[in-house]
């Protein structure tokens, strides 16, 4: 019998010095009912004529423009889907996934039914033992989201199939079967938090978002936001953040989240005022305005 179709769909956009490692890591991965697909969101970089010339089983759809990460994500799961696809593997381009990261990621959602959603365990890439992600949480009180494990060593404390708020859409596997209710990856977000709304939906029609920890990726952060804390990533987290808690956060939740907001956003301030970083105090207060003015909608910095 064979194993259930899974397509890998990578996210592309200016990934010309990750992108050939990922592709290598997917070619040694020991699932063989597996389809790689790249989803170029108009990189100018050389980067789609280097997996035309490289990876010559890689299928490559160039979407003219920057469509961004939900964008392009979205047309890699349709075409997977019209293609045939069981499962769609999200990924960015800066990752390098475990060989047998995808056949543990099918394992658990072959037994779980209630699997709406399911993500592995991420590593930094450098140190490789410290892990960036084993999902995430939600505090509706606090409007706070946050990486659960970040910057801790792996010492074996996270080795059980856990539910959790979120799961991060550096890497998600996707039953085909899931994006009959929920739908597609909302759009308006202009980065950050795509993924946090997808899996906030998933939830509510009483679906799962299970990290599997014995499936391991490692990944190269914040490569297509300039990497570090860059005013680009500081505004667009602050109005995706915001964007994503009045959609979905009670009345009642804004007398916690509006004074804890303040809080952590002064503190932010005070932090790029002592360590010269001035920019990302800019960057604070255009995206606090921003959000405000705005109601939610996520626009570019700059």
């Amino acid at each position: 019998m064979s194993r259930p179709s899974v397509y890998a769909v990578v996210i592309n956009w200016n990934g010309l010095g990750v992108i050939g490692d990922c592709l290598r890591s997917l070619e040694k991965s020991d699932y063989e009912n597996l389809t790689t697909l790249v989803v170029d969101n108009a990189s100018t970089d050389g980067s789609p004529d280097l997996i035309r010339q490289s990876f010559g089983g890689v299928r490559l759809v160039e979407t003219g423009k920057n469509l961004r990460y939900a964008g392009g994500a979205n047309i890699g799961l349709r075409l997977s889907v019209e293609s045939g696809a069981d499962y769609v593997l999200l990924l960015n381009n800066d990752i390098e996934i475990a060989p047998d990261a995808i056949s543990e990621l099918v394992r658990v959602a072959e037994s779980r039914r209630d699997a709406g959603l399911l993500g592995p365990k991420i590593y930094y890439h450098d140190p490789p033992d410290l892990i960036w992600s084993m999902g995430g949480s939600v505090s509706f009180w606090s409007g706070n989201i946050r990486h659960l494990g970040l910057r801790t060593r792996d010492a074996g404390q996270y080795e059980r199939v856990a539910d959790v708020d979120y799961l991060t859409g550096c890497a998600l596997l996707v039953p085909a079967a899931t994006l009959e209710s929920p739908g597609y990856l909302d759009e308006s977000y202009h980065m950050y938090n795509e993924d946090t709304d997808w899996c906030a939906r998933v939830r509510n029609l009483g679906l799962k978002c299970l990290v599997v920890p014995s499936a391991h990726l490692w990944h190269k952060v914040s490569t297509s936001s300039g990497g570090g804390l860059t005013p680009y990533k500081v505004y667009h987290r602050i109005m995706s953040t915001m964007a994503f808690f009045r959609r979905y956060a009670r009345p009642y939740h804004w007398l916690g989240i509006i004074p804890a907001t303040a809080v952590r956003t002064l503190g932010f301030a005070l932090n790029g005022l002592l360590t010269g970083k001035r920019e990302n105090v800019s960057a604070v207060a255009r995206g606090v305005l921003d959000a405000a003015r705005r109601k939610g909608r996520t626009e570019r910095y700059g």
